[in-house]
């Protein structure tokens, strides 16, 4: 089967005078062709659709997806798996699932009337659709689908010639129930019929027709369709799926109500017709793809990866809706881990929002969170007041208790939260996370303890990936002081207090959290740099870098903080690199981030590389390779970017690479905005146009032959600008002030004077 696509793929030197205006063009306003750049990422299958998962092209729309493949078997049927990001089972069934689960919907299926003799499909991500063409021995069908991000509809225009003239599409309906029994190898006939849903069932209302699907308890999804054929072959078929969970209303009118949020949806499409459903979808996804321009035209493999993700990010989620992007997101395929994971999944999840600049997207995860916040989902049973999270719940957070062993999942994700705000310097955002972030630290201070001589301590936990609650093989169990725990305790009480200061809040426990920071147990840290806790030296393979945080992504121990921070940084990553065996494909994307964090860019590709080689346990090689499933316990990269591990797809990891990317080409933590840190050899030449910064600046380079040609900053807050740049000598095209400082590690930063709504460009000379 020949494929194309991704294998393509302090201070105070001295003070400078006023810059004045330069005679010279602005390359920093490019014409971009946005269609021609991004149809080099377009994934293609060119003889050939294959029969996996992670061979298919994906459409969504931030809540309801589709991934277009064959059929497995010796009969020709294209379908289009079918998910809703909120489509779960709203029950758990005791012995078998984890958290409630994610549960299917069905696939729009097209079963071409005679035999196929050729096959194509086309993933076009500037138009975020799939289209595909279909030679048979009768005739032939040409296709295309989106999903309209308005209406949530799903939308396939065909015609078709010959003797499949006629062609209609149909739904193939799936039982609600969890992958978990499957994946647990359960049989379905033992399990006690009060645990499982009824059947589907279908109904007509009008010319539309809906599969009903009732929850075990309350709830149910509706799917309702319409082909409406057209003269000369040609068919629309729009499809919806409507969710109701209303504990509070009867079972009758839960269904009700999903078929009427179906059925309405369907019939809003038609009555927008064709032209202004593709019209509104494509002004926004043109509007989303072109916020920011990433090329590396050394490295085509690696420029598609990241485009590939930037559209993922787009269909995965969307700020409007109360959901955080779990491990499928929209992308629904049977699969072990049906639901979100809090202790990496979820933060990883959200990384494209940064210097990425999708910050309309990436707000998703706030929304969810001021929501939670609301309806006091986040406080633990015993005291309202104090937040933690779980490892596992479902997308509203039904069965979630408030008490964790797993301390710092919350407090992770609320970086994350904190990092948004940063991005945009939107005071409200800060404001709003203000007594979140209060009431996770008060768990911390709920579980605490104190030694006779006033060290503060953290009680027996876990650190995610390395030890569980109980000794396993060679595993320990729970352990005291993790640094998993403690890198993000000592960074959220910094937090608090550095937002009582910039938002004036004169908050009654500041004292309190000083005073804790003062007598905190230091991170633990031994031969080989930072332990996995006080008790634990890093002693075995894991693949999660629960005890790095503090390298990376919260920076509290970076290398601007002299020699002795910098060894410790490299050993610590090392010594967890020097265990390769359990490692997977996200540690290889964070240990890439961490070297462009220490400004090795060649180490930073190299890990980047590894994650596209990685493997547990024989198999897939890589980006290219066709992907064989998960029921062996294989894991890697999928064909179409997906990732999948020995429970199923996971969707954080190739989500993450595009922070991992943006490390190399851009880094602004610690109040420093550095343009080219870490460029590997091999991207001797790139551009970008528009990447975010702290501070929220938005910034643009080139870089040709190694060297940096330009930059242009534009502020979009009036926060202080501290430039870090390779370029020894330039010129500015506007008079500004600028002061020449001399950073950690000999570098020459600048100091500029950028206003609020001001740009400047910077040319080498």
């Amino acid at each position: 089967m020949k494929r194309m696509g991704l294998n393509s793929l302090i201070l105070a030197a001295s003070v400078f005078p006023m810059f004045g205006n330069a005679d010279f063009s602005n390359p920093s306003e490019p014409k971009i062709d946005w269609q021609h750049h991004l149809a080099k990422s377009d994934l293609v299958w060119t003889n050939g659709i294959g029969e996996l998962w992670g061979e298919s092209a994906f459409i969504a729309n931030g809540l309801t997806g589709a991934s277009v493949y064959r059929m497995p078997g010796d009969d020709w049927v294209l379908r289009w798996e079918l998910g809703r990001t909120d489509v779960a089972a709203e029950y758990h069934i005791p012995g078998i699932d984890w958290s409630i689960p994610r549960v299917p919907i069905g696939n729009i299926v097209l079963k071409p009337a005679g035999g196929v003799t050729k096959e194509a499909m086309r993933l076009d991500i500037w138009n975020a659709e799939a289209r595909g063409a279909i030679e048979t021995d009768l005739g032939s069908i040409e296709w295309r689908s989106f999903i309209e991000r308005d209406s949530n509809v799903v939308v396939i225009e065909s015609s078709s010639t010959g003797g499949e003239a006629g062609l209609a599409f149909d739904l193939a309906e799936q039982w609600a129930i969890s992958g978990r029994i499957f994946h647990s190898q359960t049989d379905v006939a033992t399990i006690e019929p009060k645990h499982l849903p009824p059947k589907p069932y279908r109904e007509q209302v009008g010319d539309i027709t809906v599969v009903i699907q009732p929850l075990t308890k309350h709830g149910a999804h509706a799917t309702a369709f319409v082909n409406l054929p057209a003269a000369k072959g040609e068919n629309l078929f729009l499809l919806s799926v409507g969710k109701v969970f209303n504990p509070g209303l009867s079972q009758d009118d839960n269904i009700s109500q999903a078929v009427k949020q179906a059925v309405d949806a369907v019939n809003s499409a038609r009555a927008d017709g064709m032209e202004k459903l593709e019209q509104r979808h494509r002004q926004w996804w043109h509007d989303y793809m072109a916020q920011a321009y990433v090329a590396l035209p050394n490295d085509p493999r690696w420029e598609q990866f990241y485009w590939l993700q930037i559209y993922k990010f787009g269909g995965a989620s969307r700020a409007d809706v109360p959901i955080i992007t779990d491990n499928m997101g929209p992308w629904f395929t049977q699969c072990g881990w049906p639901g979100t994971w809090w202790n990496l999944n979820v933060q990883l999840s959200y990384f494209p929002t940064f210097s990425g600049n999708r910050l309309d997207v990436g707000r998703s995860m706030l929304t969810a969170i001021d929501h939670f916040h609301k309806t006091g989902k986040l406080g633990s049973p015993d005291n309202p007041d104090a937040y933690s999270k779980s490892r596992t719940s479902t997308y509203n957070l039904q069965r979630c208790d408030g008490t964790t062993k797993e301390l710092g999942n919350l407090t992770w994700v609320l970086q994350n939260y904190w990092r948004y705000y940063r991005y945009s310097m939107d005071e409200q955002v800060a404001r709003n996370l203000f007594p979140i972030l209060k009431r996770n630290m008060n768990y911390y201070l709920q579980v605490m303890e104190m030694d006779e001589d006033g060290t503060i301590r953290l009680p027996l936990m876990i650190s995610p990936e390395y030890n569980d609650h109980k000794p396993k093989e060679n595993k320990p169990g729970l352990l005291r002081d993790t640094n998993y725990a403690h890198q993000l305790f000592r960074w959220g009480l910094q937090t608090l207090i550095e937002l009582s200061h910039e938002l004036d809040i004169d908050d009654p426990d500041i004292d309190t959290w000083d005073k804790i920071l003062d007598n905190l147990l230091p991170l633990p840290v031994g031969e080989y740099g930072l332990k996995i806790s006080d008790q634990e030296e890093y002693n075995f393979s894991h693949r999660h870098y629960s005890h790095l945080l503090a390298l990376y992504p919260l920076h509290t121990i970076n290398p601007d903080q002299g020699p002795e921070a910098e060894a410790l940084f490299r050993t610590s990553v090392e010594r967890w690199l020097s265990m390769p065996s359990a490692l997977a494909s996200y540690s290889y994307t964070g240990s890439a981030a961490m070297f462009a964090t220490l400004g090795d860019g060649n180490r930073a590709v190299k890990q980047l590389d590894g994650m596209l080689d990685s493997v547990l346990g024989a198999g897939l090689q890589g980006i290219g390779d066709t992907a064989e499933g998960w029921g062996n316990k294989k894991v890697g990269i999928m064909w179409n970017s997906m990732y999948a591990e020995g429970g199923g797809p996971v969707i954080e990891t190739p989500l993450s690479s595009v922070e991992s990317i943006g490390y190399m080409l851009i880094q602004s933590w610690d109040g420093v905005v550095r343009v080219f840190p870490a460029m590997p050899d091999r991207w001797a030449d790139a551009t970008y146009h528009h990447l975010r910064t702290e501070g929220a600046f938005l910034v643009s380079a080139e870089r040709k032959g190694g060297e940096t040609q330009w930059i242009r900053i534009t502020s979009l807050a009036g926060e202080p600008l501290v430039l870090q740049t390779d370029m020894a000598k330039f010129k500015a095209d506007r008079t500004i002030g600028m002061k020449l400082v001399e950073g950690p590690r000999a570098q020459k930063r600048w100091i500029i004077d950028l206003k609020k709504g001001e740009s400047i460009l910077l040319q080498t000379m």
